[in-house]
């Protein structure tokens, strides 16, 4: 089985540029709530990545010790910022096959278009500091978009 969580960056504030925007507080006391909420259902990360943007690597970083990963293994992506879905396709194709999760923080509208690939019935949109968890009946990465499919759960911190 393989499991892929897509979390939404955190509340963000305002910004010169797009890419530069912060978390507010709010953001991130709602992101270490997550990752208590990621603790509690024992989520462990073998791959992380992140979207380039500040708001991104910042919930990423907080997420981080709760799912068991070092902040220097994130794994940052220029092609996870202002991309399309194919992006995170090509990185879960590229994964090797002992590699059972991943955890990918990004941005509206990829990273829900990712999601409505695998619950095509999932008709709205990823809302900041929401997680998707999805488990895949697959053996490899190749496998999943033609295997079984399920949510195993979902999680929206307010």
């Amino acid at each position: 089985m393989k499991t892929i969580y897509l979390v939404r960056h955190a509340k963000t504030g305002e910004a010169l540029k797009d890419c530069d925007r912060k978390l507010t507080e709010t953001g991130m006391e709602r992101t270490h709530k997550l990752g208590q909420y990621l603790k509690l259902m024992s989520t462990k990360i073998d791959v992380m990545y992140a979207s380039t943007a500040v708001r991104a690597k910042q919930t990423a970083e907080i997420l981080a010790p709760y799912v068991k990963k070092k902040v220097n293994k994130i794994i940052y992506e220029d092609k996870l910022y202002l991309t399309h879905e194919d992006e995170y396709f090509q990185i879960l194709i590229g994964l090797a096959d002992k590699t059972k999760n991943v955890l990918f923080v990004g941005h509206n509208p990829d990273i829900t278009n990712v999601l409505r690939f695998f619950i095509p019935d999932f008709n709205g949109f990823l809302r900041t500091n929401e997680c998707y968890c999805i488990d895949i009946q697959a053996e490899t990465w190749q496998e999943i978009f033609t295997a079984g499919k399920e949510i195993r759960f979902s999680k929206l911190i307010r």
